[in-house]
Parts: C-alpha cells; structure tokens; sequence
C-alpha cells in the first residue's frame, strides 16, 4: 500500500530565503509503500519501501538518500534498517539503484550512514513493480 506519495525539495543555498519552497530547484518524488499493509500473510524483511527518482529543474549532485534521507527517515519514524530504499539517478535515468546503508557515527539519537549502491535485484522488482510500474521500473 502507497502510504505517501509526493516531493520533497531541497534549497539551493542561496535561493533558501528568497524563492518559495516550491520553487526550489533541487526536488524528489518520493514515494513510501508498506509491504506489510499490502501483503498482510507476508512477513517482510524490509517492510517499507522508499522509491525515489529526481523531479527537480537542476539535477542535484547528490542522491536523495544522501541529501534528505533522514528527514524523510524521520518525517515517516522509518528504521532505516528495514527499508528498502530504490533510486534512480538522472544521469542513467532507466536503472534504479537500491542504498545499503551502514552506520559511520553517532551522536545521541542521529547517526549518520555510509551509503553504498547496487543495481537493484529481480526479486526486489517483482515484490515493488506493482507500486511505481508507470516510473518505468527495470
């Protein structure tokens, strides 16, 4: 089930005061699925999914993972460790990539991740497809 569905920005330094949030120029659609709601018998290990592709009129240099992630973490109390977080990057617009995220520090309740990318499996296509099939999934 499709618990959110929508984008998220992210100021370009500069433009932060002077320009409406919806004007911003770096931008994701960003969107949340829970297996779990969808496929009730199922015991999932990565429950939520969060797929992402950049809608933005400047391509950012950095992933959405990598940028926002944890205030989107945060904005939906996800366990990161239970995610499974699918991206596509504009330079190669026709893959998507899944995150591995891995703890680097802490300090009290934020850690920060080290994020490594993988093409994303056959299995993870066929259990996300249903959700986001007109992004051209593949």
């Amino acid at each position: 089930m499709i618990v959110y569905d929508g984008i998220y920005r992210l100021p370009n330094g500069s433009d932060q005061r002077r320009k409406p949030r919806s004007q911003w120029v770096y931008a994701w659609q960003v969107r949340i699925i829970n297996l779990d709601l969808s496929q009730p018998t199922v015991k999932h290990i990565k429950p939520m999914v969060v797929a992402v592709n950049q809608t933005g009129s400047k391509p950012c240099l950095t992933s959405c993972a990598e940028s926002i992630g944890k205030k989107i973490s945060r904005d939906f109390s996800l366990d990161i460790s239970r995610v499974l977080w699918v991206e596509q990057f504009p330079h190669n617009p026709k893959h998507w990539y899944v995150a591995e995220f891995k703890p680097k520090s802490s300090f009290g309740p934020d850690v920060s991740y080290h994020i490594r990318w993988r093409p994303i499996r056959p299995k993870e296509i066929d259990i996300i497809n249903p959700f986001i099939s007109e992004k051209g999934l593949s």
